[in-house]
């Protein structure tokens, strides 16, 4: 079949099933199994395609039709204007955190901070690219999910930062607390999505996107409450704590961190004018 006859068919079968991003999706996916960039399907849309190939695309084309999310079925996802490798286990990062990590750039040089901890790490994209943008730094990176350790260890490696990045198994901050670290800067995007909002995700999140990085407990705060009251532990004096939040949970974040003690606590918005961060330190 020639290019121009499977872009067709990937359009068709994905409009079918009402995926909004249909067009580029099937272009993304040919670019994918062809091994070449989108101007190239562009401009040989007459070429003939081996039935190998043909057969690859039909098989990608099926996935993104289950829903599945097209960052997993590609294997990566820009973020911080980098890419990192993503797979089924790690949530896929988006654009919205770029807002936490943007925060924390912007304290840790303000602050000459030195000592950074990513946790919940996920595919490692918070701690990476702080680790990038900010050389002269330390950055933990902590998770309990095996597969996530696997990605952010891959992803170190990609960027290239492994003489400032190290990846480590914890649940939370227990490893951490275990070896008496001591952080200037906590930044974390925890599981907070409540137990009743999880059934109405959506089915690209829903289904495929691990539960594990999702679930916040019954109010979506579990996490919060925890990794602030550990946080204590091994914050150094005037250390910053940095939530990534639920549109809704500005409040309740900023209370959590009050009640132990943090000051000068504040939130930020998203480029949607959604809250997204929440921001204290120690004093």
């Amino acid at each position: 079949m020639k290019i121009s006859e499977l872009l067709t068919k990937g359009y068709e079968l994905l409009k079918e099933e009402n995926i909004e991003s249909y067009m580029i999706d099937a272009q993304l996916l040919l670019c994918k199994v062809l091994n070449v960039e989108k101007l190239f399907i562009m401009m040989n849309r007459d070429l003939d395609i081996e039935s190998e190939k043909v057969e690859e695309y039909l098989n990608l084309l099926k996935l993104r039709k289950s829903k599945m999310p097209i960052k997993y079925i590609l294997g990566v996802s820009e973020f911080m204007g980098l890419e990192f490798i993503v797979k089924e286990g790690v949530l896929i990062p988006r654009p919205d955190t770029e807002v936490l990590v943007e925060e924390a750039i912007s304290i840790i040089n303000k602050n000459r901070f030195t000592k950074v901890c990513d946790l919940c790490c996920g595919s490692g994209a918070i701690g990476i690219s702080i680790a990038h943008y900010t050389k002269a730094l330390e950055v933990y990176l902590y998770d309990i999910s095996e597969v996530a350790l696997e990605v952010t260890a891959n992803n170190i490696n990609k960027l290239m930062v492994g003489d400032i990045a190290k990846v480590y198994k914890s649940d939370l901050l227990s490893r951490a607390i275990d070896e008496k670290a001591a952080f200037n800067m906590i930044v974390s995007n925890p599981p907070y999505i409540r137990t009743s909002v999880i059934p109405t995700l959506m089915k690209d999140v829903r289904d495929f996107e691990p539960y594990i990085a999702l679930w916040g407990g019954e109010d979506g705060l579990d996490f919060y409450r925890t990794i602030t009251s550990q946080s204590i532990q091994v914050l150094e004096a005037g250390g910053y704590l940095a939530f990534e939040i639920g549109h809704d949970q500005n409040q309740e974040v900023e209370e959590i961190l009050r009640s132990e003690g943090f000051i000068n606590v504040y939130s930020l918005k998203d480029l949607s004018g959604n809250y997204r961060v929440v921001v204290g330190n120690l004093p």
